[in-house]
């Protein structure tokens, strides 16, 4: 798969430095939606000259090239999906990690009804649904299930005599 970036770069006229090839050998190994930190992470453990600016520029070329997508949830959460194939990502909006979800959903299905729909001819297609991955559910039950102990535990000591004993209430001065 690496092979498919460095081809879209030289496509391009665009000079296949080794730097370049370090990023798109990395992509065309990674199994996850990377960050550009983690790019830059990853590709300098085998290139400590590598700069930021080199793996930014190198991933927005791609991008503009069609060869990867970016995934973005906001600024601070932009992930990059080395498969543009049609597939679904769902984002996780606690942990923020994107996974991918391939079914049998026909993209030119859904194509075709959103030009029937709205008269919109699209040209590709990409799916992200927001939601909560299955460890932050289980979390953040956790997390529920704590503060839901805590304030009963917080009414049992209230109950048991503070403020009202003076004829004050909690709400009053």
């Amino acid at each position: 798969m690496a092979a498919r970036f460095i081809d879209t770069l030289r496509r391009a006229g665009l000079r296949v430095t080794s730097q370049r090839v370090a990023v798109c050998e990395y992509l065309a190994r990674t199994r996850i939606h990377p960050t550009t930190s983690q790019v830059f992470d990853a590709v300098r453990k085998r290139h400590p000259e590598i700069s930021q600016a080199t793996v930014y520029n190198t991933l927005n070329t791609l991008r503009d090239l069609g060869a990867i997508v970016e995934i973005s949830a906001g600024t601070e959460h932009t992930r990059y999906e080395p498969d543009p194939s049609p597939h679904i990502n769902l984002f996780c909006l606690r942990c923020h990690q994107v996974s991918d979800l391939r079914n049998n959903v026909s993209q030119d299905v859904l194509m075709d009804s959103v030009f029937q729909t709205t008269g919109f001819r699209a040209t590709s297609l990409q799916v992200q649904v927001s939601g909560f991955c299955s460890e932050c559910q289980k979390a953040k039950r956790q997390e529920i299930g704590r503060k839901l102990l805590a304030r009963a535990a917080n009414r049992k000591g209230s109950a048991a005599g503070a403020p009202e004993e003076n004829g004050v209430s909690r709400g009053e001065l």
